[in-house]
């Protein structure tokens, strides 16, 4: 059963990520791209539907969300982020996440970003970049179309 910390998480997540994006679409519990791999948290396909798609993982521990970077390292899209309660950095965790090299495939470019939650006054929950994801390599953009084609976001605007 999932920590309700992650799953709260999500709705400050997907806030966040609007922030950056144009007309994002978001999804939760994404099967992204159609296939029989475990869904991500939070899915967000730019513009409409038409543009970039971003996948999330949250784990309310920092180092639970690190463990999750193998699996974005081999996800498809062009931008793969983690997220995880601010203050659950061991030391270890603490020393990846600043040379960031957990964060970076082998042979090609790009790199996963990294978002902190924030439990606020009155427990509200928000969500920051702390390390900006860059575009992986590929086109992607005929599977944004297409998921977005078949499937109702749980948010838009």
């Amino acid at each position: 059963m999932r920590d309700p910390i992650e799953l709260r998480a999500r709705e400050a997540v997907a806030h966040c990520l609007m922030r950056r994006l144009v007309v994002p679409r978001i999804y939760f519990e994404a099967a992204w791209p159609e296939d029989a791999s475990a869904p991500f948290d939070v899915l967000a396909i730019d513009r409409d539907g038409n543009g970039d798609a971003h996948v999330i993982e949250i784990r309310r521990v920092a180092g639970d969300a690190l463990a999750r970077v193998p699996r974005l390292l081999t996800a498809t899209g062009p931008y793969r982020w983690i997220a995880f309660l601010r203050g659950t950095e061991d030391d270890a965790t603490s020393s990846a996440l600043m040379t960031r090299k957990p964060l970076y495939p082998s042979g090609t470019a790009g790199r996963i970003g990294v978002l902190e939650v924030v439990e606020m006054t009155g427990g509200d929950l928000g969500a920051n970049v702390v390390v900006s994801a860059e575009r992986f390599a590929g086109s992607f953009y005929d599977l944004s179309i297409a998921f977005a084609e078949a499937h109702r976001a749980d948010m838009q605007y």
